[in-house]
C-alpha cells in the first residue's frame, strides 16, 4: 500500500535530489573552476518545469474506483514468476561474461572492460534480451515489501535475487549496484510501510552506510592502484577534479606523509564520494557554456539502440565518459527542444505513479521513476542500460498479458 499519495510522491522526489545534491556541494570542501552559467540554471528549470506540467496536465485513473486487490496467491505466483525470468538471464549473462567474453575476478577492472566490448551480432541475442531482462532484479523485493508479503521463502528468495548483479559489479570495477540495491530498498520501505524507527532499524542503517563507504574505497583504490604508483595523486588529479577541485587544506592533508593511512583513505573516499554526487552538474555547465555542438538526436542517452542497428555509438560531450547529469545527456541529444520532452516524460510519470496504486505490478517501475528524478542533478539513469528496466518491464508486462489471456482461455474451454 503507497502511505505517501502520487503528487507527493512526485514532488518529494525532486525535492529530495536538490536538497542532497546543494547539501553535499555546501559542506564538500571544493572550488569550483567556472562560474555557473545562466543558460544552465535557465535549462534545467524550463525542463523540470516542463516535467512538473505534464505531470499535473493530466489524470488517467479514477483511483478510488478502480482500485483493485490481488489475492496473495496471485502475487505470489507473479513475483515467482519474475524470479524464474531473472535468474535464467543472470545464468545467461554470467555465461556471456565469464565463459564468452572471458571476463575473469583475477584481471584487472581495464581488462574486463576491454573485454566487454563486442560488435553487436545477432548470434548473440539470448544474451541481448537476458541483459535487458536480468534488470528486472528488484521488481519482486519491491512488490513484495509493497505487500508485506508473508511468504518468507519468495521473500527470501527476492532479497538473495539484488545480490546477483554484484559479480558483474566486481568484475567491472563499478560500485554504482551496490548502490542501487540501498537506494531500492530505502525508497520502497519509505513509500509502502510505515516507517518505525528504533534502536535495531538505526545500527542497521548505519551498519549499511559503513559498508558501502568500506566497498567504494575499495573499489576505488583497487581501481586506481593498476594505474598509478600514488593512488592519492591520482584520484586527487582525476577528470572529476577539473571543474570542482579540493581546497589546497585538503590536498595537503591527504598527501601528508604524517596523516595516518586510514585518515587518508577516508578523507579521499569521503572526497570522492562528493564529488560523485556533485560534478556532473559542472560539467554539464561547462558543455552548455562551450561552442555549439551537433545535436546527437537520442544517440548518446540510448545509445544501447545503437549497438543493435550497428550505428556508431555517439558521444558529443568533449569530455567524453563524465556524467553530465540527466540534463546533460538531454542537452546533447536534444537541445532546447528537450523541454516537449520532459512534458511528455511527465505526462508517462504520471501514468506510471497512478496505475501503481491499483495494480503491484506497475509498483517497481514506480521506484525506478522515483531514483531517476532523485538523482536529476546527478546522474543520467536512463543512458545506456539505464533504460533496460523500463524495455524488461513492457516486456514483462506483455508476457504476463499473454499468460492471462492463455489461462482463460483454457478455464473458458474447460
Amino acid at each position: 500500500m503507497l502511505y505517501l499519495k502520487t503528487n507527493q510522491l512526485f514532488y518529494l522526489s525532486l525535492l529530495v535530489g536538490l536538497v542532497i545534491w546543494w547539501t553535499t556541494f555546501i559542506i564538500l570542501p571544493v572550488n569550483m573552476e567556472e562560474a555557473i552559467s545562466l543558460k544552465t540554471i535557465l535549462f534545467i528549470v524550463f525542463n523540470v518545469g516542463s516535467l512538473v506540467l505534464g505531470f499535473i496536465s493530466f489524470n488517467f485513473i479514477n483511483t478510488k474506483k478502480e482500485l483493485t486487490i490481488l489475492k496473495e496467491e496471485r502475487s505470489i505466483q507473479i513475483v515467482k514468476l519474475i524470479i524464474k525470468i531473472v535468474l535464467v538471464c543472470y545464468i545467461l549473462r554470467y555465461i556471456d561474461l565469464l565463459l564468452i567474453r572471458e571476463m575473469s575476478l583475477g584481471n584487472n577492472y581495464r581488462a574486463n572492460r576491454e573485454l566487454s566490448f563486442r560488435i553487436w551480432d545477432f548470434k548473440y541475442v539470448f544474451f541481448a534480451v537476458a541483459s535487458v531482462l536480468k534488470s528486472l532484479y528488484f521488481f519482486p523485493i519491491i512488490i513484495c515489501i509493497s505487500l508485506s508479503l508473508k511468504n518468507k521463502p519468495v521473500t527470501f528468495a527476492s532479497y538473495i535475487l539484488l545480490l546477483f548483479p554484484l559479480l558483474e559489479a566486481l568484475l567491472r570495477g563499478t560500485r554504482k549496484p551496490f548502490f542501487d540495491i540501498v537506494i531500492i530498498i530505502i525508497i520502497s520501505i519509505v513509500i509502502f510501510t510505515r516507517l518505525k524507527l528504533n534502536l535495531k532499524k538505526v545500527l542497521f542503517g548505519l551498519f549499511s552506510i559503513v559498508v558501502l563507504f568500506s566497498i567504494a574505497n575499495i573499489i576505488l583504490f583497487d581501481r586506481e592502484a593498476s594505474n598509478s604508483t600514488n593512488i592519492y595523486e591520482e584520484i586527487l588529479n582525476a577528470r572529476y577534479n577539473d571543474f570542482l577541485k579540493p581546497n589546497q587544506n585538503v590536498k595537503d592533508y591527504i598527501l601528508d606523509d604524517k596523516t595516518p593511512e586510514i585518515n587518508k583513505r577516508v578523507a579521499l573516499t569521503t572526497l570522492h564520494v562528493g564529488q560523485y554526487l556533485t560534478h556532473g552538474f559542472f560539467e554539464f555547465n561547462n558543455i552548455i557554456k562551450s561552442a555549439p555542438i551537433p545535436l546527437a538526436h537520442g544517440g548518446y542517452t540510448f545509445n544501447v539502440f545503437t549497438k543493435i542497428l550497428k550505428t556508431p555509438t555517439i558521444n558529443t560531450s568533449p569530455r567524453n565518459f563524465v556524467y553530465i547529469t540527466f540534463f546533460g545527456g538531454l542537452f546533447l541529444d536534444f537541445g532546447w527542444f528537450s523541454i516537449l520532452l520532459m512534458f511528455l516524460f511527465g505526462i508517462f510519470q504520471k501514468y506510471i505513479f497512478q496505475k501503481a496504486i491499483i495494480s503491484i505490478v506497475w509498483r517497481p517501475l514506480l521506484v525506478y521513476i522515483l531514483i531517476i528524478n532523485v538523482f536529476l542533478l546527478m546522474f543520467n539513469y536512463i543512458r545506456g542500460s539505464g533504460v533496460y528496466p523500463i524495455i524488461g518491464f513492457l516486456v514483462f508486462f506483455l508476457i504476463l498479458k499473454v499468460s492471462l489471456f492463455i489461462s482463460h482461455e483454457k478455464s473458458a474451454n474447460s
